[in-house]
């Protein structure tokens, strides 16, 4: 296994390094700028889309963009018009969030009938954004680093294409078909508590995953869904093992004022436990992406 980022300290590799990119003036300029240079908007919007086109197809499937201003609000402009200019940004919640504190909120993965990964400080379970929400899945998604903890927090992922390599044809013809993935409390009145989909899928003509293995246990508990089958839960194990062995799993740690965008149809992520102090909380901001719709300024 490879020897990665310590979280605290320098290290001999930062599994983002090759994914960071000091972006040119004009895509730097429209995303920080205070007033919104539409007449820049298609130069930076080229820059952007040629970027993430290199880093998701030939790369780790991120795109790291550095040395922007780190304070709130140039964090939340930087990742709302990043986002716009790929596609459109999508509701991350039954009120319609576009924007999405990640921040520890004292929960515990998936406690309540609300509680996210996101509002947690623990580590474990690679994920896909948006497990919980029917399809599509969103295409990209983003974070801003506002303030990094200084102790832990650092992300971890794998790419799709890893995990196939290591997966037998039984298994992936049995991740192929449909599972039920408990919604978080998200669904309106009247909607049942789980949307069914598969894990793996294909989504605009690409393969694609989608995957949270705690809301998929939690919800084929509900009364009116079925347990799982001896078939399914052998295939999530199988799954998890390789996920879990660290073989596959690259470890880096986003800084302060960093743009991070990630194809979420091919990666799955997480990061290392946190902690916070009194006087200074991690932050980030994200963002779900739609790239199917595409924005003109």
């Amino acid at each position: 296994m490879s020897v990665y980022l310590s979280d605290r300290s320098s290290s001999l590799h930062d599994g983002l390094d090759p994914s960071r990119v000091t972006p040119g003036p004009a895509l730097r300029h429209f995303l920080t700028d205070s007033r919104e240079p539409r007449e820049e908007a298609e130069l930076a919007r080229c820059e952007l889309t040629s970027l993430v086109a290199e880093h998701f197809a030939e790369g780790l499937g991120i795109l790291v963009l550095t040395g922007l201003p780190s304070d709130p609000d140039s964090g939340r402009r930087a990742v709302l018009r990043a986002s716009r200019l790929l596609g459109e940004p999508m509701r991350q919640n039954r009120e319609g969030a576009l924007i999405r504190e990640v921040r520890d909120r004292g929960k515990v993965i998936g406690e309540g009938a609300r509680g996210r990964y996101s509002d947690s400080r623990f580590g474990g379970y690679l994920h896909t954004d948006g497990a919980e929400a029917p399809l599509p899945a969103p295409d990209i998604f983003t974070l801003f680093c506002v303030r990094q903890a200084s102790s832990g927090g650092a992300l971890e992922f794998v790419h799709m294409r890893d995990l196939m390599r290591h997966l037998d044809a039984e298994v992936l013809h049995v991740l192929r078909s449909p599972f039920h993935f408990d919604r978080r409390g998200d669904q309106y009145q009247g909607e049942p508590p789980t949307t069914e989909k598969p894990i793996l899928f294909t989504q605009n003509s690409q393969p694609a995953i989608t995957y949270l293995r705690s809301y998929v246990e939690q919800g084929h508990r509900h009364p009116s869904v079925p347990n799982l089958t001896v078939e399914q839960r052998a295939a999530l194990d199988a799954l998890d093992t390789v996920i879990n062995s660290g073989e596959l799993t690259k470890v880096g740690k986003q800084r302060e004022g960093e743009l991070a965008l990630f194809d979420n149809l091919s990666l799955l992520h997480g990061r290392t436990e946190f902690r916070d102090t009194p006087e200074y909380a991690r932050l980030l901001f994200r963002t779900w992406v739609n790239r199917h719709s595409t924005r003109r300024w």
